[in-house]
């Protein structure tokens, strides 16, 4: 049986969604992961950019979401770039 199959479909859709940023080349934080971080700690009650931010911290090393990304390491932006 394939494991977490509706989270990585969630993480599939997000990745549908255009980026807009700019400079696309030195980006190197994957907008479907910064999304998917930042529904999950929504859905956890965190609604500030900073209680964001410091869920992401938090689960950065979260073997779960590791193999959901299908990474060893998960990097995520600085508080102000993800503001």
């Amino acid at each position: 049986m394939k494991q977490y199959t509706k989270a990585k479909a969630l993480l599939e859709s997000l990745k549908t969604i255009p980026d807009y940023r700019v400079d696309i080349g030195k980006i190197q934080y994957p907008l479907a992961e910064v999304l998917f971080m930042v529904i999950f700690a929504l859905l956890k009650g965190n609604t500030k950019f900073k209680e964001i931010f410091g869920w992401m911290v938090y689960n950065k090393e979260n073997p779960i979401l590791k193999d959901i990304f299908e990474k060893d390491e998960i990097e995520i932006p600085s508080k102000s770039t993800l503001h």
